[in-house]
Parts: structure tokens; sequence; C-alpha cells
């Protein structure tokens, strides 16, 4: 079992030994953090990148860029909170440190939750478990072994994220963005290797993985600075740093809301099932006649839906910090391992919002038509590259060999060349994913109109 976490050497201010840099009297290092991923390239693709609704219907309707700001916001708000009651309930914090600097570092992690989403966000993530796993050719990975294939066949946006925050931003550093270990730490919702997800008993961090072969020494080196410990000896899994339950948080809180707004937006879901289930988050305000009567015009509805969800964000926040202080004790001591929403006193009616948004939002027909043309894309995209590493005597092999010759390499191995190509799938825009697969697959002349 591991040994009870301590306040004091979770927020270190330390980063990777190529990532050091002296202090700044404009910014704090969690600041720092926040600033270096949202100036990062992988952040700005965010921008066309789907969260739930095709991003032409509406421009309005939240892109993956725009869910990041509004998590990170929450996120900031979340952890300031939680900061102060830490300090009213006597913890010690790291000298120098404050509830603002608890704020920032689940900010920070918040901003950098989404980084490794490929296009067309969970489906995309669903195309590239199925290729490896149903249409990649007959052979291909028979040089991996059992870990490496698992980071293939269960890819996954999370372990992406944590590989573009240590190695492939910023490459010639060789550490990715540099951040702060407890940023790192505050990340990582799912600290477990491929092959440690799905067993009994293991809790929420080994839902899914957040680690791949070869960041494992990356997040090692941050878990010891932390003072995280393997759950089980011998097993590449970890308890969660306390902040990562509050980045986890809070983009429970954004996605469910949003994407239930968005829904309404775009009349997937009615009023009156959007009043019914915000208006009991709302709290007090909710009942308030501003909030109940019946409004003539679109816009107003609109704003009226906007209003009552603030109120909801407000609510869930304050009872999200509550959640946490009631189960700080078990969170330090590594055995609470489950999600906070479902600790909080409207966690029915937070259920009740998930789902409507699934029945009536993630279901609608924009949306998996979307998701199929997504889909194709994205495995047609890994079946050209895959073919060009394969055949490197033909014209389509040579061709793309010319063309990505920072992606198709000899003389990395075998895994190492497969994951090079899912980095460069991963990250492209939607659109982007979209234009080259026609034009590779002769539907669109280069630089042509559709």
């Amino acid at each position: 079992m591991p040994r009870t976490l301590d306040w004091r050497h979770l927020l270190p201010d330390s980063r990777e030994e190529a990532a050091a840099e002296p202090a700044s009297s404009a910014r704090s290092a969690f600041q720092r953090d926040h600033d270096r991923i949202l100036f990062s390239g992988p952040f700005r693709r965010l921008a066309d990148k789907t969260q739930v609704f095709p991003l032409p219907v509406d421009d309005h309707v939240h892109s993956r860029l725009t869910h990041s700001l509004e998590v990170a916001t929450i996120g900031r708000s979340l952890g300031t909170l939680v900061g102060r009651r830490l300090v009213e309930a006597g913890a010690v914090l790291p000298e120098g440190r404050d509830a603002r600097d608890v704020g920032d570092c689940v900010a920070a992690a918040c901003l950098a939750h989404d980084l490794g989403n490929p296009p067309f966000g969970h489906v995309g993530e669903r195309a590239i478990q199925e290729y490896f796993e149903h249409s990649a050719p007959n052979g291909l990975m028979d040089p991996l072994n059992e870990r490496e294939r698992r980071d293939l066949l269960h890819f996954e946006g999370n372990a992406q994220a944590f590989r573009i925050l240590t190695r492939l931003e910023q490459p010639r550093r060789g550490d990715g963005l540099g951040l702060t270990h407890a940023t790192l730490g505050a990340f990582m919702k799912y600290p477990c290797t491929s092959d440690a997800t799905g067993r009994k008993g293991a809790g929420r961090s080994a839902k899914k993985h957040g680690l791949m072969v070869q960041e494992l020494p990356a997040w090692e080196r941050a878990a010891a600075a932390l003072g995280l410990e393997r759950r089980v000896s011998g097993t590449d899994h970890w308890p969660r740093h306390p902040l990562a339950f509050l980045t986890e948080a809070a983009d429970d809180v954004a996605y469910l809301l949003l994407d239930l707004e968005d829904g309404f937006r775009l009349k997937h879901v009615s009023e009156a099932d959007y009043l019914s289930l915000v208006r009991p988050l709302a709290g007090p305000s909710g009942q308030l006649e501003e909030a109940r009567r019946a409004l003539p015009g679109r816009n107003d509805r609109l704003d009226r839906a906007g209003w009552l969800r603030a109120r909801a964000i407000d609510t869930l926040i304050h009872e999200l910090a509550g959640a946490f202080m009631s189960q700080q004790d078990g969170i330090l001591e590594c055995t609470f391992d489950d999600e906070l929403k479902r600790s909080i006193p409207h966690a029915a009616e937070l259920q009740a919002v998930e789902q409507v948004c699934r029945e009536q939002c993630y279901g609608a027909r924009d949306v998996l038509k979307m998701e199929l043309a997504g889909a194709e894309a994205i495995q047609g995209l890994l079946d050209c590259f895959v073919t060009a590493l394969l055949s490197p005597g033909t014209l389509r092999g040579e061709h793309q060999r010319a063309l990505r010759s920072m992606v198709i390499s000899d003389t990395d191995t075998r895994y190492e060349q497969l994951v090079r190509i899912t980095d460069h799938v991963a990250g492209m825009t939607d659109n982007y994913a979209v234009r080259l697969y026609r034009e590779l697959r002769g539907m669109r002349y280069p630089g042509g109109r559709d």
C-alpha cells in the first residue's frame, strides 16, 4: 500500500533538469506552465477539433479549444477554493505556496487535458484502435511486445497528451513543454500503463491508461518528485495526485453542462428538458421568476440558458470542493479512487444531464454522420502511411516517404514507426485530416477547391 501523501511534497515547482529556468517576477511556476500550454501548437490546433457537434453548424458551438479554456476556468476556481479550504483546515503547503497556486496548477492541467485527442474526438480514438485491431496488414505488429501492442490496440488520447507534454512538443529540448512535476501530476487522471487497465478493483485511475511505453521514465521521475508510489509493487499503476481529481471534476462540469447547452442551441434538446435539468443545479436562482417565465425570442431563451448554466457551475464548484474536503483523508491515504461528482449532493441531477446528453446529443444524426466521415478519413490515412512504411519501392510508398520523411523512418523499431504514424494522424485537425485523405485517395486535387 502506498504511503500517505503529504501536501508539503505535492506542489513542487521542480521540472525536468533540461527545463530548469530562473524564477520569474511576473509569473509563478504554474502560471508559466499555463502559458506554455496556451502558446503551444497542439493547443492552437484544438480550434479545429470537434467537441461534440460539427463545427460549421453554428459559430457558437464548442470546439475542443473553447471547451479546454472553459475547463481551465472552472478548474482555477475549483482549485483556488479547495486551496483556501485546505489552508483553513490546517494543511501545510510548501513554503511560498498559497491557495492561488493550487488553482493555477489545476488550471494548467485542465488546459492540457484534451491535447492528445485525435481528429473527431472519441470516435477518432476508436478509429485508430479498430484500424490496428481489424484493418492493419497481417504481421504488422508481430515485432511488438505485448505492452507495445496494447498501446496501439487501446490508443488513448490521455496518454497521447502526456506524450505531447513530455516529448513531442519542442523536441529539441528533449522534455516537451518542460512543465512542473506538480502540473504533470494534476494532469495525470490515469497514472498507469496500458497493461494495468481494467483489473478488478483497480479503481477509476485505471479505467484507461495515461502512459505509453516511451513516456514511462518521464512519469516515474515526476511521481518520485511528488511522493507517489506504485499501488502494488511490480505494477505500473500509481495513485492519483490529489489535484487530478479536481482536473477530472472540472472537465465533468464543463462537458456535461456545455454539451447540453449546445444541444439546446441546435434544437436536439427541448427548452422544457433543458430547464428541468439545469434549474435544480442552479440552486435558489433557478426558482426565481426570471428563470421560469416564458420568453418569446430565441436569443432570450439562449440568454436564460446561459444565465442558468453559470449558476449551475457555481453550485457544482462549491459542491465539488466540499466533496474533495470530505474525501481528503481517503485521497491522501490513496484509498479513495472514484469520481468526485459521485460524492456531491446533486449527483443524481448531474447524472440525469449526462443521460440526456447521451440520448439526445451524442446520438444526433449530424453527429453520427460526422463521426462516420471522420473514422473513414482517419483509418484511410493510417492505411496510406502504413502501406508506405511496408512498401518502400512502390510509387505510393516512395512519394509518401518523400512527403513525410519526418514520420516514416527505417531506422526506428517497428513500435517507434507505428507510434510516429499515430502521432502524425492524431495531431491533425478535423478539416486537415478529411482534406488530406481526399487528396491521397484522388477525390480532390491538392490545392483545388471542393
